[in-house]
């Protein structure tokens, strides 16, 4: 842990979490370390990992990190915020703990955010651990949105993965960011993640918020880092799956406006009904018991959605809505109907420019 001193610039917090991913977060660790901006800290939030992996963490990395335990899992948002509460960054880096970095990967990400006093959080190019010439599968080159809740990036749509060769090297506004470094101050008048998700979408829910205050969520192809994905659930795709159908419609159930939400739901039902259908012929029948179970676990979850709803809607500034980055097409009909594979032929980042 890099310690403050005489003219040093923002402080930076580090935050991910480890739940039984001993052998990733000690790669992470090692790697961030690394890192050459002169202040930063390292919170590592372990999330009731099995064997003891705090005291192993603390054992090997001494005085470089503090870790918080936490007694079970409560999920990625509630454990995220948990870190971001045991930090004392004005910069709150939240990452992934199969990640690896470049040495100087930090500074073009706190350039950016210290450029505009709207800028409130951006994002670095997120390449593939496993095939570093890939874009990683989450966010690649910064995360968009349909009208409809579903989230793809530049250099991924769906499954469709692209090659990094420079298509992306130009800094653009994102919806939200999977690796993200925000201003505190910014969730100060946002709050934190919602953890109504436990995990995925977590992310996409709080840049919706970020962006509903009118600042700016901003890709920075300066930055590269690298990301495995999936390190821990990779493996357990039914459970996964549950939580991707549940909770994007969490997302559009809690953040869009009411006329826009009675208008898109019956469809988005009617594409979730079709992924069931899909599933279930094609021999995925246990993701396709996922898809019921996530709609069962939505229709215990309505009186805690209203009440998220009822927060976040008080955040969201209504004049904003227009100008957060938002796809007001399907990506599922481009993608699976027009036989669309890339970004660009869907969206033109020349209308998300960034000058700078």
């Amino acid at each position: 842990m890099k310690k403050a001193g005489n003219n040093l610039p923002s402080k930076v917090s580090f935050l991910l979490l480890n739940w039984n991913g001993l052998s990733f977060t000690r790669k992470c660790l090692r790697s961030l370390l690394k890192t050459s901006y002169p202040n930063f800290e390292i919170v590592v939030v372990d999330n009731g990992s099995e064997n003891d992996e705090a005291t192993t963490l603390e054992k090997e990395f001494a005085n470089k990190i503090k870790v918080v335990r936490n007694k079970i899992n409560v999920g990625y948002a509630a454990g995220m915020n948990v870190a971001i509460k045991n930090s004392t960054g004005e910069y709150l880096m939240i990452l992934n703990n199969d990640m690896e970095f470049e040495k100087n990967w930090l500074q073009p990400l706190v350039t950016m955010l210290q450029s505009n006093k709207m800028i409130a959080a951006c994002q670095p190019k997120i390449k593939d651990l496993k095939a570093k010439g890939n874009f990683e599968y989450a966010a690649a080159a910064g995360g968009y949105i349909d009208i409809l809740g579903y989230t793809f990036a530049r250099g991924r749509i769906f499954s469709a993965v692209e090659k990094d060769t420079g298509q992306y090297d130009q800094p653009v506004r994102v919806s939200w960011a999977g690796v993200i470094l925000v201003k505190r101050s910014v969730l100060k008048r946002t709050g934190l993640f919602d953890p109504l998700y436990f995990t995925y979408a977590e992310d996409v829910d709080l840049c919706y918020r970020i962006s509903g205050q009118g600042y700016q969520i901003i890709y920075v192809p300066d930055s590269v880092v690298y990301h495995y994905g999936g390190g821990v659930m990779g493996k357990d795709m039914p459970r996964k799956m549950f939580f991707i159908h549940r909770n994007h419609l969490i997302l559009i159930l809690k953040n869009w406006e009411l006329q826009t939400l009675l208008l898109l739901l019956i469809p988005r039902v009617m594409l979730d009904g079709i992924s069931f259908i899909y599933y279930f012929v094609t021999g995925y029948r246990d993701i396709s018991y996922a898809v019921v179970r996530s709609y069962l676990s939505l229709f215990t979850m309505i009186p805690a959605i209203i009440k998220s709803r009822k927060n976040a809607q008080k955040i969201i500034k209504k004049g904003n809505r227009s100008l957060i980055p938002l796809y007001k097409g399907s990506i599922v009909w481009e993608y699976f109907i027009c036989r669309k594979k890339i970004f660009t032929e869907i969206m033109s980042s020349d209308d998300y420019e960034v000058n700078v």
